[in-house]
């Protein structure tokens, strides 16, 4: 059976109409939009249904906007697939989500905090002298020291999210957003800037971040259901660290994203499913790595494709022989670090008898069942052991 997790989505995820789909199907979403509403003290439902985008991107609206459309998904994902998930994780304010679907927060106080964070955030820049954009095209190390020669104490600008390992979002002052993107456009990058209000995960939310403490220790937080991976620590929060420190470091440190989901590819996660208004996390996914595969929740006509567990089950599978063409060469070809000669003739040699005779079958167009594709696999792991391979040169056989 599949290794399940659950991603959410941050702002620029908002959009006119989201979870109105669900609103009309499932009587969970009106009890949450309602909810949600009185908790805030406004019409929740008619600014995500009938709004302006303008109004619903404003971060003060947006975060309790998509936190309400991603828990009412995880609640019909639940209620009518009910598969546990492995782990969770949300994109910056998507941490929130993942939270009050782990039942670490309640969705009252959550809804009061985001709406509270995203005052706080939008007062840190009254005179919205921030920025956010998207840059793709360029190497990390490339971009944090361009950062870092650009910015100053007055015009700070860092990395903000790690995406994947060719999208990177920095943010800060607006000036030293603009002089990074000259700088870099002659690199033959490419870049966008965020449907955002604000330069979050930057320097310029310090003072939000203090501000915001006080509003987190308020609240009460209770045992995890599931494990939540950490934007700050790209692992899953622990028991030592308190949910407030996680919180609190998360407003000016960067989203590692791209950590995130090389963790859960590394601990066995083998489907992904966003739950939110776009799939934007599931898109970054096919960036990321092809081990995965990424779905998307967003309205109701998609519990067709994620009921169909035979659709899913040859996805699956063709993962597994992707898995396994990779791992026949690796095998076959990796250098012996074993200096046991003996041991390693009489283990490996049979072995190899067994995974030649396999690949000439795949190469002469035979179709492996699952149990030969496993037992294929097994074998692969049993050279490389034999082999003694490093474990940085078995990096790619860990991430299975």
């Amino acid at each position: 059976m599949s290794n399940v997790a659950l991603l959410f989505p941050g702002q620029g995820s908002q959009m006119i109409g989201m979870g109105k789909s669900f609103w009309d199907h499932f009587e969970v979403a009106k009890n949450r939009f309602e909810e949600a509403s009185d908790a805030i003290s406004f019409d929740l439902r008619k600014l995500c249904f009938e709004g302006s985008l303008n109004d619903l991107t404003l971060t003060m609206n947006a975060q309790p906007a998509l936190l309400t459309v991603s828990v009412i998904a995880f609640q019909v994902y639940m209620q009518e697939i009910g598969v546990e998930p492995t782990m969770l994780a949300g994109h910056s304010l998507g941490e929130y989500s993942a939270l009050v679907c782990a039942g670490v927060l309640s969705f009252h106080d959550a809804i009061k905090l985001v709406r509270q964070r995203g005052i706080m955030m939008n007062n840190a820049d009254p005179n919205q002298q921030g920025t956010m954009a998207a840059i793709s095209h360029i190497k990390l190390e490339t971009l944090q020291k361009i950062c870092e020669e650009v910015s100053t104490q007055e015009r700070p600008a860092c990395v903000a999210c790690v995406n994947s390992d060719q999208q990177f979002v920095i943010s800060g002052h607006r000036q030293s957003i603009q002089q990074i993107i000259k700088m870099t456009e002659s690199m033959g990058t490419s870049h966008s800037y965020l449907n955002v209000s604000g330069p979050y995960h930057s320097p310029m939310m310090q003072i939000a971040g203090e501000q915001f403490k006080a509003e987190l220790d308020q609240k009460q937080y209770k045992q995890a259901k599931y494990q939540v991976i950490s934007n700050v620590t790209a692992t899953p929060y622990q028991p030592d660290l308190p949910v407030v420190d996680y919180l609190n470091m998360q407003m000016t440190k960067p989203v590692r994203w791209l950590e995130s989901m090389l963790y859960m590819l590394e601990h066995g996660i083998t489907e992904v499913i966003e739950l939110g208004p776009k799939n934007v996390l599931a898109r970054l996914m096919n960036k990321i790595t092809k081990r995965i595969v990424p779905y998307s929740l967003n309205q109701p006509s998609d519990l067709l494709l994620l009921t169909n567990t035979n659709e899913r089950k040859n996805k699956l599978l063709n993962i597994r022989k992707h898995i396994l063409s990779e791992m026949m060469v690796t095998a076959l070809i990796s250098r012996n670090y074993n200096k046991d000669s003996i041991s390693y003739t009489q283990t490996v040699e049979p072995l190899f008898l067994k995974l030649q005779r396999v690949k000439e079958q795949v190469d002469n167009g035979y179709e492996l069942s699952e149990e030969d594709i496993n037992l294929s696999i097994q074998i692969c792991h049993s050279i490389l052991t034999a082999k003694q391979i490093s474990k940085d040169k078995t990096a790619l056989i860990d991430a299975i």
